[in-house]
């Protein structure tokens, strides 16, 4: 998509018109990333007037031009508040479908007064049954289907008048597989907030209790497909908050949609809306929960999801929390190890190495206090992501010890997305062996290998086979298909130079990551991907890909990425292949931004050492 976008904004070979209507403009379209000759940004503040004179026209409002706009002046051209204006004008007693009626508005004050008096006079004029229905409406928490308002008895004659009124819109949704067409109804977000501000709390609290009861009532689906199966527990969830009811509604989100959010569709950003409702008083607060260990649960699994989605300073905050409240005296062991694994799972992507392995120590440690068949898949979580931080250092010995400790566990619960992970790490340890040893050539015995390399792509076909197996049992894990693909794509490319079936693995893994919006993961992908592009003497697409993941990368902290993007760009200016810039500056500067990125806690224990090394190597070979 960034590569159409940029051609698009450059005049690249793109035949015909691109519009695009967005909130914010991609960076690949920013003046100062592009020459943007094929591309005009216009700022759609307001309806331009001959845009609203059409509106009022369509829907045959009597008057003169001239009127029509001095009318729509007085709201700045707002597009909301011309809806409803069309809307008072249409349904006005004296003087229907004339727009003379608008004077009756008196406005007066600034334009934010004037958007809100419109829809205020529109809100006191209604019949107490649309009224009413307007009301339910705002209660809930999304756009609501037709088929719900009908089996909740609302009339139809209501609703065709709010949408009359402009105060309710109206979407037709076509058929696709597995669902029908159908009417669905929805409040702009300004309408929604005025109308549910404007309900006392009592008229509130009934229309949530009531539509509490009618989600409560439906069955679940019997196999949860898409994130729209679980709207109604979404809506029975969101309305059992609003009575007030947290624990009730937290023990919804638990049972029913934490699994399938997190684990089969990687909603991480609405498991975060949906669970930061538990927390009134503030994430700095613990959550309003009447138990410690269900409150931390959800501080831990609200982290998680940060973590996820590419916002880790948000998450270890939470995740600290979370280990303070675990490790009270009394506390679950079991919650305890798991949340120290969590936060060093944070700590190493953001480069905090020491406190990272500390933590899963630590977390080991806890795991053997306890009877060791009612934690040991718990452990073995621990002994793999261990093996993960241990990588990085480039202690290889130890980190394949720590992971086929906790594959043996896995294995002997046969846990198979746990086991799949397991292999997927252990192919990343071995890529990065593979680019260790030119800058070691022959591995010492005091680092565990001899002479041997271990063969990364075996590894990650046999992750991709039980990664297939968990689909074909339970439901996909969209995560681990993103990993292993993206090491599928890194080992043919590092070890057979295999591009084509490399670039197959990481469009596969780049696809699925960003329909998910795995921030986490998307970094890596754009390096390696960059790495391709150099194998194929394509610097100009290798630098743009290094510079997109260094913007991710910065953008959510992400350290050992950071290196990695930045050792990527010194390579491409060193060859220099760029066009017209200072080369050997630019190469300098980077692979002092790797070597500094990759230092983490500090050498000769805690940097990231594969990039770490190759930095330094960089810059004394530039003297």
């Amino acid at each position: 998509m960034t590569d159409f976008l940029r051609a698009v904004g450059t005049g690249g070979n793109i035949q015909g018109k691109v519009l695009i209507t967005t909130r914010l403009l991609p960076s690949a379209l920013e003046p100062s990333g592009a020459r943007l000759v094929g591309c005009r940004k216009e700022e759609l503040t307001a309806l331009a007037p001959d845009d609203a004179l059409a509106l009022f026209r369509t829907e045959k409002i009597e008057g003169s031009d001239a009127e029509i706009k001095v009318a729509c002046e007085r709201y700045g051209y707002h597009p909301l508040s011309l809806r409803l204006l069309v809307g008072w004008v249409k349904n006005d007693f004296k003087q229907p479908k004339n727009i003379r009626a608008a004077e009756q508005l008196n406005i007066v004050g600034d334009l934010i007064q004037q958007k809100h008096h419109v829809l205020e006079q529109s809100y006191e004029r209604l019949p107490s049954e649309a009224r009413n229905m307007l009301h339910m409406l705002a209660c809930f928490r999304s756009s609501v289907p037709y088929n719900t308002l009908h089996n909740l008895g609302q009339p139809d004659s209501a609703l065709h008048d709010l949408i009359e009124r402009g105060l309710v819109q109206r979407v037709n949704l076509p058929a696709v597989i597995g669902h029908p067409s159908s009417v669905v109804l929805d409040l702009h977000p300004i309408v929604r907030g005025y109308i549910y501000a404007r309900m006392n709390d009592d008229a509130r609290i009934q229309q949530h209790m009531r539509l509490r009861d009618y989600f409560a009532a439906r069955e679940a689906p019997a196999k949860v497909q898409t994130v729209e199966d679980l709207q109604p527990v979404i809506e029975l969830y969101h309305h059992t908050l609003r009575t007030g009811q947290l624990d009730a509604a937290f023990a919804l989100f638990r049972d029913r949609l934490s699994n399938p959010l997190y684990f089969q569709f990687g909603a991480y950003d609405m498991e975060i809306e949906l669970l930061r409702e538990l927390f009134p008083d503030g994430e700095d607060r613990p959550p309003r929960l009447k138990e410690e260990s269900v409150q931390a649960w959800a501080l831990n699994r609200l982290a998680n999801s940060y973590s996820l989605s590419g916002q880790p300073h948000r998450a270890v905050p939470l995740f600290e929390v979370a280990v303070a409240l675990y490790g009270k005296s009394g506390g679950s062991k079991k919650n305890l190890a798991i949340g120290l694994g969590n936060v060093a799972n944070v700590q190493t992507k953001i480069g905090a190495l020491h406190a990272a392995e500390a933590n899963l120590r630590r977390s080991i440690m806890v795991c053997h206090q306890v009877i060791i068949e009612l934690i040991e898949f718990d452990e073995a979580i621990e002994h793999r992501q261990l093996g993960y931080v241990l990588s990085y250092r480039g202690v290889w010995a130890e980190a394949e010890q720590e992971l086929a400790k906790g594959l043996q566990l896995f294995e002997k619960k046969n846990s198979l997305p746990a086991q799949s992970l397991t292999w997927a790490l252990r192919a990343l340890r071995a890529l990065l062996i593979r680019r260790d040893s030119p800058l070691t050539p022959a591995l010492s015995p005091q680092r565990g290998e001899g002479a041997e390399m271990p063969a990364a792509l075996p590894l990650a076909q046999r992750a991709l086979e039980l990664v297939d197996e968990t689909a074909r049992t339970r439901f996909p894990v969209e995560r681990d298909y993103v990993q292993v693909h993206w090491l599928l794509g890194a080992a043919w490319r590092a070890e057979k130079s295999d591009l084509v079936e490399a670039q197959r693995h990481l469009d596969e893994a780049l696809l699925r990551c960003r329909r998910v919006n795995m921030a986490d993961m998307e970094g890596n992908i754009l390096i390696e991907m960059a790495r391709v592009s150099t194998d194929r003497n394509d610097d100009v697409q290798a630098e743009q890909l290094a510079r997109e993941a260094l913007g991710i990368a910065e953008r959510c902290g992400y350290v050992l990425q950071q290196a990695d993007a930045h050792l990527e760009l010194a390579k491409v200016y060193l060859r220099g292949k760029a066009n017209g810039k200072d080369l050997a500056g630019l190469a300098r500067y980077h692979a002092e931004r790797a070597r500094d990125c990759a230092f983490c806690d500090g050498p000769p224990d805690y940097t990231y050492k594969v990039a770490y090394d190759e930095a330094v190597a960089l810059l004394a070979g530039m003297g």
